[in-house]
């Protein structure tokens, strides 16, 4: 199965920080969230990259991915999430929340490039 990007609409957000989903920043950005399901490895990545890219080169402030639904993700999937959080306009972020474990392997082997990308993890 291909990797699908589900965007969810912002939630209320009365107690929540001023970079969190459905939130505006102080300039009045809101930020785009989604979820992240099914597979991304090397067999899906040009699907899951132009999804992605598409997501992030819409967006005017930090994309929020929900990862609690993604069943796989190699380091070719990884790779492709840092490339697309490069199309970012700014300083925005893509930040990841419930990433696998072995996702969490991966992006602490890639240290420092994970930041330097654009991408936290919340």
């Amino acid at each position: 199965m291909v990797v699908a990007i589900v965007e969810q609409p912002p939630p209320r957000a009365e107690h929540r920080a001023d970079r969190r989903p459905g939130r505006a920043t102080p300039d009045g950005v809101v930020p785009r969230q989604g979820r992240l399901t099914g597979h991304a490895d090397l067999r899906t990545r040009p699907d899951f990259e132009q999804l992605l890219v598409a997501l992030c080169t819409q967006a005017t402030g930090d994309v929020h991915l929900d990862l609690a639904e993604l069943d796989f993700i190699d380091v070719s999937g990884v790779i492709t999430l840092l490339r697309a959080a490069g199309t970012l306009p700014g300083q925005s972020r893509l930040v990841l929340r419930n990433p696998p474990e072995s996702m969490r392997r991966i992006l602490d082997l890639l240290g420092p490039a994970v930041g330097a990308a654009g991408v936290t993890v919340d």
